[in-house]
């Protein structure tokens, strides 16, 4: 029997079963797919699935497959109740419509006219439909065993999981907590702000995405992926919920890569 416990912006998985941790898509469907074959392998679908964000928006219009993922996420998350996608800062840029650049490229533009020519004659809405599904994704995971995964961070003003539980409640815009959830880099911060963090919510190791790395990065107790997008090889984590973990050094032996 699949579990979790939804409140606000978090989602707790308990300690039992598995979790796929797949981080940064950006619109690319090929790996999407394999992601989808292998969790379909796990169990028969019944381990968790954790999207840790950004799954639309590439570099160029011919190879992105935004729209083609997002309606296969809407599918499944409406589908599985093990199927978790988080909010990323693609995804944030979309519904506050603030502009954001990727390779040079105007991203919020390039969605559009990716749009406009899937939808030609109700573009607007599907992106408000869009903007809407966006709105309710949680920001994080925390397992029952102390990981804790979210699109980036940590964040600097978290003063304990109930901050966390109720990110989104002082809105998407001029929330400086929640930016730093989704836009803070791992070069940016050292190991204090990380420890500092994971103590305030209760765990002992993070897993990240969007910073490009090949494959996978270790900085003490924060765990950095790439599982699509990235420098070289492509990393996922098979989480085992049963497991003690006490430091972030424990997560290394469940990463595995792509074939």
């Amino acid at each position: 029997m699949i579990m979790k416990y939804v409140k606000g912006d978090l989602v707790t998985l308990p300690r039992r079963g598995r979790a796929m941790v797949i981080t940064d898509l950006h619109g690319n469907l090929d790996d999407f797919i394999k992601i989808m074959t292998l969790w379909g392998k796990c169990f028969n679908r019944k381990c968790h699935l954790v999207l840790t964000g950004d799954f639309i928006h590439a570099m160029g219009r011919e190879n992105d497959h935004s729209i083609e993922i997002l309606e296969e996420v809407l599918y499944f998350r409406n589908k599985y109740d093990n199927f978790h996608p988080l909010l990323g800062n693609h995804e944030w840029a979309t519904l506050t419509k603030i502009l954001i650049f990727k390779g040079g490229v105007n991203q919020n533009v390039n969605f559009e006219q990716i749009l406009k020519r899937n939808f030609p004659y109700n573009w607007e809405e599907k992106l408000e439909e869009y903007i809407n599904f966006f709105q309710t994704l949680p920001v994080a995971v925390k397992t029952a065993n102390q990981v804790f995964i979210s699109h980036a961070g940590p964040p600097k003003a978290v003063y304990n999981l109930d901050d966390i539980i109720n990110l989104t409640k002082n809105g998407y815009i001029n929330n400086q907590p929640l930016y730093e959830l989704l836009w803070s880099r791992y070069t940016d911060i050292n190991q204090k702000d990380v420890d500092n963090f994971l103590d305030k919510v209760g765990c002992r190791a993070m897993v990240v995405g969007h910073t490009s790395v090949n494959g996978y990065k270790l900085k003490g107790n924060l765990l950095v992926l790439s599982s699509s997008f990235g420098k070289g090889k492509k990393a996922y984590l098979q989480l085992d919920l049963q497991k003690e973990i006490i430091k972030g050094k424990d997560l290394e032996s469940m990463v595995k890569y792509f074939k």
